[in-house]
């Protein structure tokens, strides 16, 4: 939201209605960086499975090449996964795929057939199924998301995930490690990312009064940044303390600390090295004179902070 009302300001000719638009479309796409990685970490087996059917049918086919370790292929997390419903449906209907992106899969699988762990699952006696969900969450955890060609090849598939990878990798992880052997093709074994009626009404709706209420909030900073002129004031430090005062005024179920602390951690990404400590003394000030001035108003057990 923030992003979004920062193109706006930067660019006066775009409405608020283009800017709300562009806000839920961007909080869709985080649902498909969701399964475009789940569908990454089966894409290994697909990719496993071409190896040994080339091999195979090699006109000089060694005794190997016939016989082949097929545990990874049977791991059954796999199965629960790619024959879940809701996966299938998800991954047809909006169109997600690898299949342009088939030198990326091929340079996982080279590392993962490299892999220390995926060699001592290779030659294990036997394994269980907990042992085959541990070698996925391990390839996930340890062997995709520490790379950086990951994150390279998803932020040049979507400009929107920059900022959701965080949130969205922590659901696959999630996802994976509530997989039971007992799952199937009918349980909803995925998490929602978020809730298009609760999430999508609340970012619309904090993102319109931030834009109308803008010019008011600026003026009550300005009476905090005496020392300073404010059009000094970064346009992204402003636009990070107008959205705070706008929650803070019109979402009494937000616990005032949660609003502040929310914004802090949002100005440590997006502004200067400086600006954390900054906002937060003049917000500390612009919460002090709302509550005097009863336009801070906050309901429930626990909410007045």
């Amino acid at each position: 939201m923030l992003q979004l009302l920062y193109a706006k300001h930067k660019k006066e000719t775009v409405t608020i209605e283009e800017t709300e638009r562009e806000l839920l479309k961007s909080m869709e796409k985080s649902t498909d960086l969701y399964y475009e990685t789940l569908l990454l970490i089966t894409e290994l087996r697909r990719k496993a499975f071409l190896k040994i059917d080339t091999a195979r049918n090699r006109r000089f086919a060694s005794e190997a090449d016939l016989h082949p370790n097929t545990r990874f292929l049977e791991n059954p997390v796999f199965d629960i996964i790619e024959k879940n419903r809701k996966f299938v449906s998800y991954i047809n209907n909006n169109l997600i795929t690898w299949q342009e992106s088939q030198e990326t899969v091929l340079y996982f699988y080279n590392k993962l057939m490299e892999w220390h762990k995926y060699r001592q699952y290779m030659n294990k006696p036997s394994v269980t199924f907990e042992e085959h969900k541990q070698l996925i969450l391990d390839i996930f955890a340890e062997l995709i998301i520490q790379d950086d060609l990951f994150f390279q090849i998803l932020e040049e598939k979507s400009i929107y995930w920059n900022d959701d990878f965080e949130l969205v990798l922590s659901m696959v992880y999630k996802t994976l490690w509530h997989i039971r052997p007992d799952m199937t093709e009918e349980d909803n074994i995925f998490f929602p990312i978020y809730k298009p009626s609760e999430d999508g009404e609340f970012a619309r709706a904090l993102a319109r009064k931030s834009f109308l209420e803008y010019k008011e909030n600026t003026e009550i900073i300005e009476k905090y940044t005496q020392n300073w002129e404010i059009e000094r004031i970064s346009e992204m430090d402003k636009l990070i303390m107008s959205c705070a005062i706008t929650e803070l005024k019109n979402f009494p179920s937000i616990p005032v600390k949660v609003s502040l602390d929310e914004y802090i951690e949002i100005s440590k990404t997006y502004s200067s090295p400086k600006s954390s400590s900054f906002i937060n003394g003049i917000l500390d000030k612009v919460v002090k004179e709302l509550q005097e001035e009863k336009k801070i108003i906050k309901t429930g057990r626990g909410l007045q902070q």
